[in-house]
């Protein structure tokens, strides 16, 4: 009886931890259409009527949304809870990816991001939420259900190219529009689990500048943000086609993806005997060294490397904050916090990247930008190891 309850996890902990894998589930069809975009607008975006400015509105204006969408978000999964939001914003996906394939002009393409945007902060913040309430599993839980939800945006990194030369972009849109409805079967099928918190969450704590929400938005800036929307000016070198070049950005977003699904779920794992702490400092390293190759112009390597590590990054950076900003009884508010910084990193990111790169080139503008994190970094070793030091 006794090894019983030692090794028995307790059942509200068990059924969010499975609710985290299903609602990952509900992410990973959810987000095809919005994956699909990234190398698809930085190569076709001109043809589709987009100049380089609104190609990069476009592709950053959903993170902006959601730098404003994340605090009310967090309350709305509160109040109605994370089963209802799954549902409602894995049907706004699929809507929003429709609307990409109709020719209806900028300003529809517009209102759709700004949708997706919406509904990719309920995603989000309902799934992490889940994994958050895994207590006694909860890196095993970050780790497993990152991983998940990379499932969907790898395939569609595949296919989506596959698709878009056989069928054209309108009907190749459709075809992920259709894939993405069963996002919203997982979403239905989600288990029950509505632990609600007495304390709202708040936007003045949501967007204090703490150590580690600064970290993470200058990362987000320079990994999720600059370095995704400007593969193609860094690869363009050797490939005179459209096709080609959208083969080999895509090939290269896949590859990021890959490294999300992989090393979200090993380190998922590497968390039962390894400190998330550890793991995440680690990656901290080493994504700073990727960009400082970059910055050299050693750019494949230091690619392959920001992509590799960057999903640690990722995956903790919830739990970091959690953990470290003492908000263990408000989870939403760390999670809306972090995600936020997150958002508003990738989001100035993605909007300034392709201008950036063209007016100071690679080797200067990553070159400053690993002088900044690797300031940041110092700063948030040296906050981390002060409060250690003060609970001792």
């Amino acid at each position: 009886m006794l090894l019983t309850k030692k090794h028995t996890l307790p059942k509200e902990q068990s059924s969010s931890f499975r609710g985290a894998l299903c609602a990952s589930g509900v992410m990973a069809f959810a987000g095809m259409g919005d994956a699909l975009l990234y190398p698809l607008l930085p190569v076709y975006g001109k043809d589709m009527g987009f100049s380089v400015f609104f190609i990069g509105v476009l592709l950053s204006v959903n993170r902006f949304v959601r730098i404003l969408a994340n605090t009310p978000i967090a309350n709305l999964v509160n109040r109605l809870g994370m089963k209802k939001v799954l549902i409602v914003a894995s049907s706004l996906a699929v809507i929003t990816t429709v609307f990409y394939g109709l020719k209806w002009g900028l300003i529809s393409f517009l209102m759709a991001r700004i949708v997706w945007g919406l509904s990719y902060s309920g995603l989000k913040i309902a799934t992490l939420n889940y994994a958050a309430h895994s207590e006694k599993r909860s890196g095993l839980a970050f780790g497993v259900s990152k991983s998940i939800k990379t499932l969907g945006a790898l395939f569609i990194l595949w296919f989506g190219p596959i698709v878009i030369e056989s069928y054209g972009i309108e009907k190749g849109l459709f075809v992920v529009a259709l894939i993405g409805l069963l996002g919203i079967v997982f979403a239905v099928s989600l288990p029950r689990h509505e632990k609600k918190q007495k304390e709202k969450v708040r936007t003045k704590k949501t967007f204090h500048p703490s150590p580690i929400n600064l970290l993470v938005f200058v990362l987000s800036i320079a990994i999720d943000g600059i370095l995704v929307v400007v593969l193609s000016n860094l690869l363009s070198t050797g490939y005179s086609d459209a096709t080609t070049l959208l083969a080999v950005v895509a090939f290269y977003l896949l590859l990021k993806r890959l490294f999300m699904l992989i090393l979200s779920l090993v380190s998922g794992f590497l968390t039962l005997k390894i400190s998330v702490t550890l793991l995440f400092n680690s990656a901290v390293f080493l994504c700073i060294v990727a960009m400082l190759l970059i910055a050299f112009n050693v750019v494949i390597p230091g690619i392959v490397l920001a992509f590799l590590f960057n999903p640690i990054i990722i995956t903790f950076s919830p739990l970091i904050a959690i953990q470290k900003e003492s908000q263990k009884q408000n989870t939403l508010q760390a999670i809306s916090s972090v995600s936020t910084w997150w958002d508003l990193g990738a989001a100035i990111g993605a909007f300034v990247g392709i201008f950036l790169i063209e007016n100071m080139g690679h080797t200067y503008l990553f070159f400053i930008l690993s002088f900044i994190v690797i300031i940041l970094y110092i700063t948030y070793f040296y906050r981390n190891a002060k409060a250690n030091r003060t609970t001792v």
